[in-house]
């Protein structure tokens, strides 16, 4: 069947109505996909925010049962002088309170300047950093039980935390001698570490 001139110009508006719905709704549904796309992403960046503010919610409430948990057993370390800076003038009247009560001849010290303490046995101590303070000490001794009867009274005392790092012991003389009274037999040179922990590295003092 042919067209006539007069058929196309009755056909041309309902033609030029189809196309024109048809073109709306291609562009109905590229909107719609758009939406839907739109409203997918936004979706999903709500649940990642969500998921997000749970896990902070639960990092910290993990953070808050350590706390909770070691909390006492930090404030007795921090007590005993272990965590904090470093308490030289502890140290030096525990050393003589130590001597006194054992009822010895006296306790010569000298003590170096902080530093890092490095040993593969020290795991990761997280923020904080050890550090040791090595103390030389001298002294005499009447009988060789005296130097851990000596160590043991000044672990007692709690000034602080240390470990024997050596000790070396030699023979002096005679006990008793008739113008110099009573004598220790032995001296005693030992090398001790005060250990400390503190935030950051921070500076060694002299």
């Amino acid at each position: 069947m042919k067209l006539t001139a007069a058929d196309w110009h009755f056909l041309r508006a309902p033609l030029l109505t189809l196309l024109a719905t048809l073109l709306l709704g291609a562009a109905l549904v590229f909107f719609t996909y758009q939406q839907f796309n739109q409203s997918r992403d936004a979706l999903k960046q709500q649940q990642n925010a969500l998921q997000e503010a749970r896990n902070r919610l639960q990092k910290s409430g993990d953070e808050k049962d350590r706390i909770l948990r070691y909390r006492a057993a930090f404030l007795a370390l921090q007590q005993h002088g272990l965590v904090g800076e470093e308490q030289r003038i502890n140290w030096v009247e525990a050393l003589r309170a130590a001597s006194q009560q054992l009822k010895m001849f006296g306790v010569n010290y000298q003590i170096e300047a902080q530093q890092a303490y490095q040993s593969p046995a020290v795991a990761d101590t997280g923020p904080y950093r050890l550090r040791q303070s090595v103390m030389k000490i001298n002294m005499g001794l009447l009988h060789e039980e005296d130097l851990p009867r000596f160590m043991k009274a000044l672990a007692d005392l709690q000034a602080g935390f240390f470990i024997i790092r050596e000790c070396d012991m030699q023979r002096q003389g005679p006990a008793r001698n008739e113008t110099a009274g009573v004598r220790p037999h032995l001296s005693a040179d030992c090398s001790l570490a005060w250990l400390t922990m503190s935030e950051g590295k921070g500076e060694e003092r002299p």
